[in-house]
């Protein structure tokens, strides 16, 4: 730690790279907040038998109010939060998180049409909706820590 020798305190630097550091914590808080939020209010207000982590999303009912304001949830929470934290990181830590949502992106992009020939030769079950999420969500993992990693 670099600090400033008349005062004692940390440089401007420094001091700019904490107050990044805890806007980042502050982000990845709320994000986990609004997951579990998600997750608990889906499963305490569930009146069918559903579930969306065993794929069978089509036995989920919710309240139609409850679903909207879920649905304004996750929009922020999966759109609206990364966006607006992108302006807020640095440029390399930026460049990471592109192409780890790019890979996210060619993933899907090329995933589907392949499950969709396997399935059609045979060889897995049919493309559903939370398959797609998963290569999603595992692929952009993977492009972000290949990013850091290797870029």
């Amino acid at each position: 730690m670099i600090w400033n020798s008349k005062e004692g305190t940390p440089g401007p630097g420094e001091a700019r790279t904490r107050e990044r550091q805890r806007r980042q914590m502050f982000y990845i808080g709320l994000a986990a907040l609004i997951g579990g939020a998600a997750g608990f209010l889906t499963g305490f207000f569930d009146q069918g038998h559903g579930s969306l982590f065993a794929g069978d999303f089509a036995q989920l009912k919710l309240p139609p109010m409850l679903a909207l304001g879920l649905a304004a949830l996750l929009v922020g929470g999966f759109i609206l939060l990364p966006l607006r934290g992108f302006g807020m990181i640095d440029d390399y830590k930026r460049q990471q998180n592109f192409v780890g949502f790019t890979g996210g992106c060619l993933s899907v992009l090329a995933g589907y049409p392949i499950w969709a020939v396997l399935y059609a030769g045979g060889f897995v079950p049919a493309p559903h909706a939370f398959g797609i999420f998963a290569i999603a969500y595992v692929s952009m993992v993977l492009s972000f820590l290949y990013a850091r990693w290797r870029l």
